[in-house]
């Protein structure tokens, strides 16, 4: 009977361990590994995601960029931390949106017993297509808490689409 009892147990033990693997959960593993390998690719050559290295070997960073259709105007809004108006510049064309933005800051303390040097340099850069044809002449900006808001009205307004209900038989 003990012996019964040790096998019943044994197997009961097997079963709880045992799960059931999808068949495409290798493909899980690889998007794993090639996200790995891009991104210790990216930090090795280019310093990290969303920089690249321009011909005078300074980084040069993409802001983040929300480029929203409002029916009749496109809203950009860029990440643009630590810029000041007058280091941003702009440049709107009836088929896209180019922002650039370069700081320099340095900071010197010399006092009796220590001396103090900080030097700060940062470039973004971003260019962007729209998917249809904008007034260029008309567009406004705004910078505010670092976030570079950009209203480009569209040369023909487009309706804002409406959800359609669909009935289920």
């Amino acid at each position: 009977m003990e012996r019964k009892s040790k096998e019943i147990q044994a197997v009961k033990e097997q079963s709880l361990a045992r799960t059931t693997v999808s068949p495409f959960a290798w493909l899980d593993d690889m998007d794993r590994w090639f996200d790995n390998f891009r991104r210790s690719f990216e930090e090795r050559f280019w310093g990290g995601p969303l920089a690249r290295w321009t011909d005078s070997d300074l980084r040069v960073r993409e802001p983040l960029v929300d480029v929203i259709d409002k029916g009749s105007e496109f809203v950009v809004r860029a990440e643009l931390p630590g810029v000041a108006k007058e280091d941003v510049d702009l440049t709107v064309t009836p088929d896209g949106i180019e922002i650039r933005a370069e700081t320099n800051r340095s900071r010197d303390e010399k006092e009796k017993n220590y001396e103090y040097r900080e030097r700060t340099y940062q470039a973004l850069q971003r260019v962007l297509s729209f998917p249809e044809e904008v007034k260029a002449d008309l567009a406004a900006a705004t910078l505010n808490d670092g976030v570079l808001e950009v209203r480009v009205p569209k040369k023909e307004p487009t309706p804002e689409p409406k959800p359609v209900k669909v009935p289920v038989e």
